[in-house]
């Protein structure tokens, strides 16, 4: 079974994305089909734990969980912490997480991947400094997760947020190698949505559904493929002949009109409203 087919576009010079969507937003969900992504963006491995951008951030935040997500409207909601809780001096942060969580090869998720993950990022995110006052992670036990600044740092729940603070497993990373240049960033044991199946680098990534994820009834999809198509003009051929779903962050102002024209295609301003507009993805 296909989806039915949604695009986006991204139109740079904005800090929006202008989409293009195919079919009601307000369908049943149903479980099955598969998302065909077309993209001009090719990332260089797929751990957003240790690299910035779309390109990495795209299938990234389908194959590690956060722990905190944001709706539309920028309030934070439970993924891996199923609650979280503020010091009265804002010096602490105390999250708890979802119990029975697991990572693609069966580990479960714990606190001590909690901290794993946020030493790692300060070490080598490019966007490190959004850590810079946490000065420990403390593990009480296996579900709790104590974070400790040394000044208050209210943004520090956005920086929980999928793209910038995945989960990484510590029992594959924390093996003595060197984080960023790890093998497993191109065959990456996440525990989002979906599992890496195939990634051919500049070709496209493959990804399978989850089916031990620890949301009940996601994901709906059975697969989401990526496709990296350099010639815009073919992307625009692509989208014409309904042989892709999606086309995230569309820069091609002709590309762009033409499809507009396009019976069953729709766009929208909406979907990248966080990030600026950038030559390449993560």
């Amino acid at each position: 079974m296909r989806l039915t087919r949604r695009i986006l576009m991204g139109a740079v010079g904005s800090a929006m994305a202008l989409g293009v969507m195919a079919g009601s937003p307000q369908a049943e969900p149903r479980h099955g089909g598969e998302l065909v992504i077309i993209s001009t963006q090719a990332p260089r491995h797929l751990n957003p734990a240790v690299q910035s951008g779309i390109a990495t951030g795209v299938p990234g935040t389908q194959i590690f969980a956060s722990l905190l997500r944001y709706d539309g409207e920028w309030n934070p909601q439970p993924y891996l912490a199923e609650s979280w809780e503020w010091a009265e001096d804002g010096l602490s942060l105390t999250v708890n997480l979802v119990q029975g969580a697991v990572f693609h090869d069966g580990e479960p998720i714990t606190s001590a991947d909690v901290a794993f993950s946020i030493r790692t990022i300060q070490a080598n995110h490019p966007f490190q400094t959004m850590f810079a006052p946490v000065e420990d992670v403390e593990t009480p036990d296996e579900h709790t997760a104590i974070f400790r600044l040394s000044r208050p740092h209210p943004a520090l729940l956005l920086a929980l947020s999928s793209a910038l603070s995945p989960i990484i497993p510590e029992h594959v990373y924390g093996d003595g190698q060197d984080v960023a240049d790890h093998p497993a960033n191109s065959a990456p044991v996440g525990s989002g949505p979906f599992r890496l199946a195939e990634f051919r680098p500049g070709e496209q990534i493959t990804l399978e559904r989850f089916d031990d994820f620890f949301i009940e009834g996601r994901p709906y999809l059975d697969r989401v493929v990526i496709r990296i198509v350099r010639d815009p003009s073919t992307l625009v051929l692509a989208m014409e002949a309904g042989e892709a779903d999606m086309l995230p962050y569309f820069a091609e102002s002709q590309g762009i009109r033409r499809l507009q024209g396009v019976d069953g295609l729709d766009y929208t301003s909406r979907g990248y409203v966080a990030s600026a507009p950038s030559p390449g993805w993560r």
